[in-house]
C-alpha cells in the first residue's frame, strides 16, 4: 500500500512538471514569435523595404484601385445578374450611379468644405492670439500665487510664434502641393476606374488563377478566400458606415456648440475614426484645442460633444455594425498599430487591423487543416 501511494505521488509530480513545462514552452514560443516580428520590423525599416513597396504601388496604383473598385461593386453587379440583367449592363448601371454620386458630392460638399478650410486658415492668427491670451492669463494667476514660471511661459510663447510663422509661410506651398497631388490622384483614380470596369465585367475570371494550383488544393483555397473576402468586406463596409455617421453627428454637434468650421472638423473626426482606439482621440483633441482657443465654454462643450460621439461609437455603432467581425484582442490591435504605424505611418495604422485579421484567418485555417497548434505546443485537447 505504501508503495502504491509513493507511485501515485510520483505520477502527480510528473504531471505537474509536464504541465509546467508546457506552459513555459508556450511562453517561450510567444517570446520567440515576438522576437522574430521585432527583428523583421527592424530589418524592414533598415532595408527601406517600405519605400520600395510604396514605389511599386505608385506604379501599379491604377491596377490596385481597379481591383478594389471591382471587389467593392461585385456584390451589386452579381445581385443585378440574378435579376436577369447581363453582367456588362449591370456594371454600366453601377458605374453610372457611382459617377453620379461622386459628381453630386464634389458639386455640393467639396465647395462647402473648401470654403470652411479657407475660413479656418483666415482665423488661424486670431486663434493663435486667443491661445496666447489664455495661456498668459493662466500664468498670471499662478504668478499671483507666488509660482514663478516666466521661463516656461516665454518658451511656450516662442513655440506659438514659430508655429504662426510656419503656418503663414508653409500653407501657400502646401496648398499648391496638395492641389497638384489632387489633380494627379484624380487622373490615377480615373484610370483605375477604367481598369475596375473591365475587371468587374469578368470578375469571376479571377478564379482561373486556380488552374495554376493542383486540383486537390482548390477547395481549401476557395474556403480560405471566402473567409478572407467576408472579413475584409465586412470591415470596409462597417468602417465606412461608422465613419459617415461619426462625421454627420460630429458636424451637427460642433455646429450647435459654436465650433468654427464644423463640417471640416466633423469630416476630420470621421477620417481619424478609421484608426482604432487612437484615431478618435486624435480628432477629438484637435477639435477641443480649437474650441478652447475660441472660449473656455466652447472648448468644454466641444469636449462634451467629442465624448458623446465616442460613447455612441463605442457603445452602439461598433457592437451593432462591426460586431465580432474582427474578433481581435485589444492588445493585439494596439501592437499591430504600433508596428504598422512605425513602418508605414498613418496608412499602416489604417490597414493594420484588417491585415492582422487576415493573418489570423490564414493561421486558423492551417491550424484547422494540419493541427499545427497541437504539434507545436503539444496540446492534448
Amino acid at each position: 500500500m505504501i508503495k502504491n501511494k509513493k507511485d501515485n505521488l510520483d505520477y502527480e509530480n510528473i504531471n505537474e512538471v509536464v504541465s509546467l513545462s508546457k506552459k513555459l514552452f508556450k511562453v517561450l514560443f510567444s517570446i520567440f514569435i515576438l522576437a522574430i516580428i521585432l527583428i523583421g520590423v527592424y530589418l524592414f525599416k533598415e532595408l527601406k523595404v517600405s519605400k520600395i513597396l510604396f514605389g511599386i504601388l505608385g506604379v501599379i496604383a491604377p491596377l490596385f484601385i481597379g481591383i478594389i473598385i471591382a471587389w467593392l461593386f461585385d456584390p451589386i453587379v452579381t445581385f443585378l445578374q440574378k435579376k436577369k440583367i447581363k453582367r456588362g449592363i449591370g456594371a454600366v448601371i453601377v458605374f453610372i450611379l457611382f459617377i453620379g454620386i461622386m459628381f453630386l458630392l464634389f458639386k455640393t460638399l467639396i465647395p462647402l468644405l473648401m470654403k470652411q478650410i479657407n475660413e479656418f486658415i483666415k482665423s488661424v492668427p486670431d486663434l493663435i492670439l486667443s491661445i496666447s491670451n489664455f495661456i498668459h492669463e493662466v500664468f498670471n494667476k499662478m504668478s499671483n500665487k507666488g509660482i514663478d514660471l516666466s521661463n516656461l511661459e516665454n518658451s511656450i510663447f516662442n513655440s506659438i510664434e514659430q508655429i504662426g510663422i510656419s503656418l503663414t509661410t508653409t500653407i501657400p506651398k502646401q496648398s499648391i502641393s496638395i492641389f497638384t497631388s489632387i489633380i494627379s490622384s484624380i487622373g490615377t483614380f480615373a484610370l483605375g476606374m477604367v481598369v475596375g470596369f473591365y475587371l468587374l465585367i469578368d470578375f469571376d475570371g479571377a478564379k482561373h488563377v486556380l488552374d495554376l494550383v493542383p486540383k486537390k488544393f482548390h477547395s481549401g483555397i476557395l474556403k480560405l478566400a471566402h473567409k478572407l473576402n467576408s472579413a475584409f468586406r465586412d470591415f470596409v463596409q462597417g468602417t465606412f458606415f461608422i465613419s459617415l455617421i461619426v462625421s454627420l453627428v460630429s458636424t451637427i454637434g460642433y455646429a450647435l456648440v459654436g465650433l468654427p468650421s464644423p463640417l471640416l472638423f466633423g469630416v476630420l473626426c470621421g477620417l481619424t475614426n478609421i484608426i482604432p482606439y487612437i484615431g478618435p482621440w486624435i480628432g477629438g483633441a484637435i477639435c477641443v484645442i480649437v474650441g478652447l482657443s475660441v472660449s473656455p465654454l466652447v472648448g468644454i462643450l466641444t469636449l462634451v460633444v467629442a465624448i458623446l460621439v465616442q460613447q455612441l461609437d463605442n457603445m452602439l455603432l461598433q457592437p451593432l455594425i462591426m460586431g465580432k467581425t474582427m474578433d481581435l484582442h485589444p492588445v493585439t490591435i494596439m501592437i499591430s498599430l504600433l508596428i504598422f504605424g512605425y513602418l508605414f505611418g498613418i496608412i499602416g495604422m489604417i490597414i493594420a487591423t484588417p491585415l492582422v485579421k487576415g493573418i489570423k484567418i490564414i493561421l486558423e485555417f492551417f491550424d484547422e487543416k494540419y493541427e499545427l497548434k497541437k504539434k507545436l505546443l503539444g496540446d492534448s485537447k
